[in-house]
């Protein structure tokens, strides 16, 4: 592997996607993602006989430098590498497989921030919230259904390729174990919903997520109850969670702004919530794009525009109501005109009052 090229080898010849300059990422470059996904993709192929330095000399990487948790690579050289992994070792569930592999990584504090969460609810929302800290652009989204909470996964990149299968399905099926294995119980979701067509055998599948499929779907997602989207976590702990959280928070800011479009409507809408004029054209006016080019765009990576104000405003909720506001100046932050239906959009993201909720927090639970 001598041959191979360095993450931090800058003066080195140029691979196909920019190798040489991912840890220094501008916001011109492409989406990055932490190359721990590369290094769970490669392990899950060499247990099929697929030498994992060769497939790292094949797209110019060394083998060593998947191991620098600080390390970062373009989404299309990760797209390559299971696309690779996939042909050489004839493993058309290599998705499923890496999601078996055992990855937890005690350097990744926004990895821990999800097992010491207090229910699954907790957990999905913090998975979203700091999971830029894996990668670049909102990959991840909860929605609320009537019959309980549900995690949707979209692949980044212009356009699909054969690895958005094996990605989104290392994504749900690592949601599904993860789950049982934090609530300690032998959790089975509502449905599994994907984009991608059916593959050949579902035999693996059925046993991985243990409820009806459906491919072809309009999103991919895993839909849980309401009940156990409550359910508590075995290593839940308010102390032990909060110092995670803190790590990742921190990690987070480390990271270089990312120059997505859902990026710039969440930081254009962000500036404007309190008191200033959110609404889609106007932000649209902002951003310098026609308001049916956003709308399309947005639509394209699976996204509306009301859905994106709601996410953040449920994500900023909570931070709001454990500083001293009153709830009617979290309500004008939040750009609510009126106290009431800050209420009525709280109870219905987290199923208590913004009361009940700073208590809860101020007693540490």
């Amino acid at each position: 592997m001598s041959g191979a090229l360095s993450l931090r080898d800058r003066t080195a010849c140029r691979p196909r996607h920019g190798v040489a300059s991912v840890l220094a990422v501008a916001p011109s470059a492409p989406p990055s993602l932490s190359a721990r996904l590369a290094r769970q993709g490669l392990l899950a192929a060499a247990k099929r006989g697929v030498p994992a330095g060769r497939l790292c000399q094949d797209v110019g990487l060394r083998w060593e430098d998947l191991d620098d948790p600080e390390a970062r690579i373009p989404y299309a050289l990760l797209d390559d590498i299971l696309e690779r992994a996939v042909a050489l070792s004839g493993d058309d569930n290599l998705g499923l497989h890496m999601a078996g592999m055992d990855v937890m990584d005690a350097e990744d504090p926004a990895s821990l921030v999800i097992p010491t969460s207090a229910h699954l609810r907790e957990a999905l929302e913090r998975g979203c919230r700091y999971q830029r800290v894996w990668g670049d652009g909102e990959r991840f989204l909860v929605e609320d259904t009537p019959q309980g909470v549900r995690m949707r996964f979209t692949p980044v990149g212009p356009s699909w390729r054969p690895a958005h299968r094996h990605l989104t399905e290392v994504a749900l099926a690592q949601l599904a174990q993860g789950v049982r294995i934090s609530t300690g119980a032998q959790v089975r979701p509502l449905r599994a919903r994907f984009v991608h067509e059916a593959p050949a055998n579902l035999d693996e599948h059925e046993a991985v997520f243990g409820c009806p499929l459906e491919f072809n779907a309009p999103a991919s997602d895993l839909e849980f109850s309401q009940a156990d989207a409550d359910r508590p976590f075995v290593h839940a702990d308010p102390r032990v969670h909060a110092v995670f959280e803190h790590q990742a928070r921190r990690a987070l800011e480390r990271l270089p702004v990312a120059d997505t479009l859902v990026g710039r409507v969440r930081e254009q809408v962000g500036r404007t919530l309190a008191g200033g004029d959110f609404s889609f054209v106007a932000v649209a006016r902002a951003l310098r794009v026609p308001p049916r080019t956003l709308q399309r765009q947005l639509a394209a990576e699976g996204y509306t525009y009301a859905g994106i104000v709601e996410s953040l405003r449920r994500e900023l909720s909570q931070g709001y109501l454990q500083r001293r506001m009153s709830i009617a100046e979290v309500s004008f932050l939040l750009g609510y005109a009126d106290p009431a239906a800050f209420h009525r959009a709280f109870k219905r993201w987290w199923r208590t009052s913004p009361e009940a909720f700073r208590r809860a927090r101020a007693a540490g639970g």
